[in-house]
């Protein structure tokens, strides 16, 4: 006489049939009203562009000037448009202000980091020529750091660059406030 005995269950059948029990199955979406069907074909994953059937944008056409020699073109890129509601004296003083700001922080690291220890020292053994000095000082360094951000920084990605010019600006900026503060002969 051979028994068969069931196989035993798994340990979560007890779970399986209380969820199996209890959930009851969601309804059909509805359909809602019927739509016209899509005619374009779907854009493939790949694609950053435009779509392939959109219509290239027609470059403009050169203007004949009377008195021009023929095949010679103008290209005239108007400045960008003013802010509405700001004068130009209002954008003069925002720009100063941007200015001020961003290489008044710049002159703080550098004093905070004690680059102004070694600008100083430098700009008192010259005496009377300190000033000089210490303005070729700052002129140097923002050559430098215009060359470098200039050649150098759009290797670095995009979100990075204003930080790093920003970090250029520190010598610059350093020098000029030992220079005001600490020159022989200075106007401050």
């Amino acid at each position: 006489m051979s028994s068969e005995q069931p196989p035993p269950g798994r340990p979560r059948d007890w779970l399986d049939d209380f969820l199996d029990a209890n959930t009851t199955p969601a309804p059909p979406p509805d359909p809602g009203p019927p739509q016209a069907a899509d005619t374009t074909p779907p854009r493939p994953w790949y694609s950053v562009g435009k779509q392939p059937t959109d219509e290239p944008a027609q470059p403009p056409q050169p203007a004949e000037l009377p008195g021009m020699p023929p095949g010679l073109h103008i290209t005239f890129t108007p400045p960008p448009a003013p802010v509405p509601g700001r004068t130009p004296s209002q954008e003069r003083q925002a720009r100063a202000r941007r200015w001020l700001l961003l290489h008044g922080a710049a002159a703080a690291v550098g004093w905070s980091f004690g680059l102004h220890h070694s600008l100083t020292a430098f700009l008192d053994t010259l005496g009377p020529g300190g000033a000089a000095a210490g303005l070729a000082v700052a002129g140097g360094s923002w050559f430098a750091a215009e060359m470098v951000a200039e050649r150098f920084v759009v290797l670095l990605p995009s979100r990075t660059r204003p930080a790093v010019i920003w970090a250029l600006r520190i010598p610059f900026a350093t020098a000029l406030l030992a220079t005001a503060l600490h020159a022989p002969n200075a106007l401050i």
